[in-house]
């Protein structure tokens, strides 16, 4: 299995909890847990993303006004603070920042609050993880951007150091979006990579 920036840390978590149902797990432009030895995953952050675990530290509600200060905040944004020039030329977005953020928010019709999703995800990176990283016995790849400005690559570094099976590769040029090594990802999923 695998998951991608925010779902890295749940596919790490499956490696953990249900090793007999996998057998490979990658996790791209994944984040590292809230806080380790010599880890903080605030370090190198862009500054909007930095402020969001900041705000997130401090419990749900502070989460909350965090994303709705940022749907005001993102009228007029600077994307290079949150995409590499990679991340941006894959994207080729037809639609301003703040229009794809408000649809992403926006919930129509539902009895939850626009942002409910975006503070459950970020309480999750913010909480234990609830394993021991050197439990893990399935193979781990991280695969990572060396020019990702959301989740810096000292994160997949770092993860690779506790995780016995865990193997990291790095990619220059690329961002956070890891759209053009899928074909990559799935061969080693598959273990049909031509090397280790």
């Amino acid at each position: 299995m695998y998951g991608k920036s925010g779902g890295g840390p749940h596919a790490v978590a499956v490696a953990a909890l249900l090793p007999t149902r996998i057998s490979r797990v990658a996790s791209l432009a994944g984040g590292g847990p809230n806080s380790g030895p010599g880890f903080d995953c605030t370090d190198g952050q862009a500054p909007l993303m930095r402020e969001e675990i900041l705000e997130a530290r401090k419990g749900p509600e502070a989460s909350r006004e965090y994303y709705r200060r940022l749907i005001v905040k993102m009228g007029n944004p600077d994307e290079q603070q949150l995409y590499s020039w990679n991340d941006r030329r894959i994207m080729r977005s037809p639609a301003p920042l703040r229009e794809n953020l408000v649809q992403q928010l926006g919930l129509s019709g539902s009895p939850y609050s626009e942002e409910d999703a975006y503070v459950d995800d970020v309480q999750s990176f913010v909480s234990p993880w609830g394993f021991e990283f050197g439990s893990i016995k399935v193979p781990v790849r991280f695969f990572h951007g060396l020019d990702d400005l959301m989740v810096p690559p000292c994160h997949s570094e770092w993860l690779q150091r506790q995780i016995p099976t865990a193997g990291l590769e790095l990619f220059p040029n690329i961002g956070h979006n890891l759209s053009q090594l899928m074909p990559h990802v799935f061969a080693w999923l598959a273990g049909n990579e031509a090397k280790g």
